[in-house]
């Protein structure tokens, strides 16, 4: 069962997993694709957010694009991975979800690859791997994300600069 999860659940969650200098965290998706482009967006502010904190030590970011398994070494070098993407949750759009390995493969939509099934590449993966998302509300041929994904990205940005803020690195 997949559930919702507030702004403060994401960071005691994220305070949680997250190992400094151990974490991966990955965007995928494809940005042509209207709310499909969550995880690149979201991994790109991610990035920025970090090298201007200098807060590169604390976590891996990748924009993976839609070739997750290319980044095989990456997930499987951290001791935990946190996928960024969109999910079919039942849950309304903007609203953030963490799945773990298990619940993934039910709630994917854009968790595959155009080379590879997620089932295999999460077969390939060793580490522990989680999945924070939100459910697109457009997947049309249209560059950017809708307003209730933008605000996704928003709460998901805060809460890791809250937790990145309070760790050791």
């Amino acid at each position: 069962m997949v559930s919702m999860v507030s702004e403060e659940e994401l960071r005691e969650f994220l305070g949680k997993v997250v190992i400094p200098g151990s974490t991966a965290v990955v965007g995928i998706g494809n940005e042509l694709r209207c709310d499909d482009g969550f995880g690149v967006y979201l991994a790109r502010s991610l990035s920025n957010l970090l090298a201007r904190y200098s807060r590169r030590t604390c976590v891996v970011v990748v924009d993976a694009g839609t070739s997750l398994e290319s980044y095989l070494d990456i997930l499987n070098t951290a001791k935990v991975s946190i996928i960024l993407d969109t999910v079919e949750a039942p849950v309304p759009a903007s609203e953030i979800v963490v799945l773990d390995r298990h619940d993934i493969p039910k709630y994917s939509t854009t968790l595959s690859t155009h080379t590879m099934g997620m089932d295999l590449v999460l077969s390939l993966v060793e580490s522990s791997i989680y999945v924070i998302g939100t459910r697109p509300v457009c997947l049309d041929v249209k560059i950017g994300v809708t307003k209730p994904v933008a605000r996704a990205i928003q709460k998901i940005v805060k809460a890791f600069i809250y937790v990145l803020k309070h760790m050791e690195c």
